[in-house]
């Protein structure tokens, strides 16, 4: 079922409907301004998942599952918190009326295409599925939304039939003991003056437009790289990276930013973005990069300060996750410089983080 369309950028009108861009850099839910969102490519967070577990021979896969479920279930929690919506969802039909709502945010966020095969309340919900970005993660999204329907645990199972999936999440009396640790925190988020080119007829973001969505496939394609892209909370990764600090220690930081770093940069290479012959064209490639940060809801450039051939510093507000802006912003640099960078951090005041890049001195 295809959905209807802006005229002017091709963005489905459903998009408008579920996020609005902020002046401050960040992507919130239209009806829960609290809840963030981001955009991020479908592809970084299994990829992330697979170097850590390699680099350190640690199973990190159960802290991406647990952090995907809670993020979800608050999530759902805050749209089920009006009084209305709070009632009619103890009643079974409005119920299946949101395992139904369920199945339409994973085309419009690009995460499966879903469809409800069976759905006992208090008991059971079985859906066909096909595309899902990650089978662990898609299975901790729905686990999470069926807990914030339902108030009560879920557990999962993949069973793969007709070049499909069929995903059973079912009632359990408890979850894992990590699933406690890994909670989501409120966030304090500054006020920005930032205003994204917009659709004159729409009012979305203009650059959205090389965003594809496919709704029958439950996929979000970017046009430019055929790059498939999804739109998730945007607490995950900042409860991973939190969890595997505390649990491996300050050694599975390079690790993060250089996987961000590298997947970046293989962006960038697509994008055709690179070093420029001189200073101009270098500042004009560093402003396309860093425009990206809150098209996408990472956050945004506040204030830099660059020197080519030495250092940039930027000022980055609302910072969606420290470790993978500071990945971003390692490609940002040698994109633009050609070298690889050295990159330090610190926090410049609330919802605040100064970045200062430099040429490393260690072989790239």
């Amino acid at each position: 079922m295809k959905h209807r369309r802006c005229k002017t950028c091709g963005v489905p009108g459903q998009v408008g409907r579920l996020h609005r861009w902020m002046t401050n850099g960040t992507i919130v839910n239209a009806r829960m301004t609290g809840i963030r969102q981001v955009f991020m490519e479908a592809d970084f967070l299994p990829e992330l998942r697979e170097r850590i577990s390699e680099g350190l021979d640690f199973p990190v896969s159960p802290i991406f599952y647990e952090a995907e479920r809670n993020s979800v279930r608050v999530t759902v929690e805050a749209f089920l918190r009006g009084p209305l919506l709070r009632l009619t969802a103890r009643i079974p039909i409005f119920r299946r009326a949101a395992v139904h709502y369920f199945n339409n945010l994973a085309w419009a966020t690009g995460t499966a295409s879903s469809h409800t095969v069976a759905y006992h309340s208090g008991r059971y919900g079985l859906a066909l599925m096909r595309n899902p970005f990650d089978l662990d993660l898609m299975a901790a999204v729905v686990v999470g939304a069926f807990e914030a329907l339902e108030r009560k645990p879920f557990r999962s199972f993949w069973k793969k039939e007709d070049g499909a999936y069929l995903l059973r999440v079912e009632v359990i009396k408890e979850k894992p003991e990590l699933s406690g640790r890994l909670e989501v925190e409120s966030e304090v988020l500054k006020e920005g003056d930032l205003h994204l080119r917009s659709c004159p007829r729409c009012g979305l973001p203009l650059d959205l437009s090389h965003l594809e969505w496919r709704e029958e496939e439950g996929m979000i394609i970017d046009r430019r790289r055929g790059m498939r892209m999804i739109n998730l909370d945007g607490y995950t990764p900042r409860l991973v990276n939190r969890e595997l600090v505390r649990e491996l220690g300050e050694e599975v930081i390079p690790i993060i930013i250089d996987a961000k770093r590298d997947y970046t940069l293989k962006m960038l290479k697509d994008l055709g973005i690179r070093s420029g012959e001189d200073d101009k064209a270098r500042l004009e490639a560093l402003r396309d990069m860093l425009s990206l940060l809150p098209l996408y809801g990472w956050g945004m450039a506040s204030e830099t300060e660059y020197t080519p051939g030495g250092t940039l510093r930027v000022w980055v507000d609302n910072p969606f996750d420290e470790y993978l802006i500071a990945g971003r912003l390692a490609a940002f640099y040698e994109a633009a410089e050609g070298k690889r960078a050295r990159v330090e951090w610190r926090d410049s005041g609330p919802a605040s983080i100064t970045y200062v890049l430099t040429p490393s001195i260690s072989p790239a």
